[in-house]
């Protein structure tokens, strides 16, 4: 991975995230907030606030997104050409492993700035940034919820660059061999998004619940822990709390995502070969 491709997939994320940071708002606060959740008193801050309301925590999460899709895409580049190199025709057992690969890669980088974002868009007082939380709590207060934040990352990429690589293969093979436009491949990756969106959305809930914590209110419980409880005391259908502005976000930030990144990527090597 060299410098230029670094920076190519951070530039792709931070232009893809700051388009989407409104929904992922609403995302945070249908999730954290469960069956309290109010859409009235939540349309009463967007007036009230439009552009402060909607991108709370904006800054340190587009300063974190901006390396840990980086280091998603990588992975994924990284670990696909390896099973490339090792199996003649690895396919989808490829797809699986190196999607999984850059979610773990995701987790790493990616949980510190999560957890800043979702303090920010759930709590009412101030002071509950990423500075207030390591002053608090240390570095590892940055990393609360990572298993909660692995679990969702790891199974969403995997069935997002997955779906996605199974869509754009039938449509070269629709299309004799020919290449999908730009356009076309947002459009391909959207359907792969919404499914892995929805297979990874109740470890986005409970990731949330944990990361939205007061920070002297941590309880210590387990992810799989907080699962059971919610289903129990709220019923299964809050582990898919947030999967409305979770299926219009995810899907649409990824692949404008996965687009931008690779028209920057093509954009750069053909720079390095005049």
């Amino acid at each position: 991975m060299s410098a230029g491709e670094f920076a190519v997939s951070a530039a792709a994320a931070g232009m893809a995230h700051v388009l989407h940071h409104p929904l992922y708002t609403l995302k945070s606060q249908m999730m954290f907030h469960g069956p309290k959740f109010s859409i009235r008193s939540f349309l009463g801050d967007v007036w009230h606030r439009p552009v402060g309301f909607l991108y709370k925590g904006l800054v340190s999460r587009t300063f974190g997104i901006m390396p840990e899709k980086a280091f998603k895409m990588q992975g994924w580049i990284f670990v696909g050409r390896y099973m490339e190199s090792r199996f003649e025709k690895p396919t989808i057992s490829k797809w699986i492993v190196a999607g999984a690969a850059a979610g773990a890669a995701t987790t790493i980088i990616g949980c510190p700035s999560e957890r800043a974002m979702v303090l920010a868009q759930v709590q009412q007082q101030q002071g509950q940034g990423f500075r207030e939380v390591v002053r608090k709590q240390g570095l590892s207060g940055l990393y609360h919820g990572w298993r909660a934040t692995l679990y969702r990352d790891v199974y969403f990429n995997m069935t997002f660059f997955t779906f996605r690589e199974i869509f754009v293969s039938h449509w070269r093979r629709r299309s004799e061999g020919q290449a999908p436009s730009p356009w076309m491949r947002v459009v391909l990756g959207i359907p792969a998004g919404c499914i892995a969106s929805v297979v990874a959305c109740p470890f986005d809930v409970v990731k949330t619940r944990m990361q939205g914590k007061e920070l002297l209110g941590h309880d210590g419980r387990h992810c799989a822990r907080i699962m059971w409880d919610i289903v129990r005391h709220e019923g299964p259908r809050n582990l898919m709390k947030g999967l409305l502005p979770r299926l219009i976000a995810v899907p649409s930030m990824m692949s404008w995502f996965y687009m931008i990144n690779e028209e920057l990527e093509w954009a750069f090597l053909r720079t390095r070969h005049v």
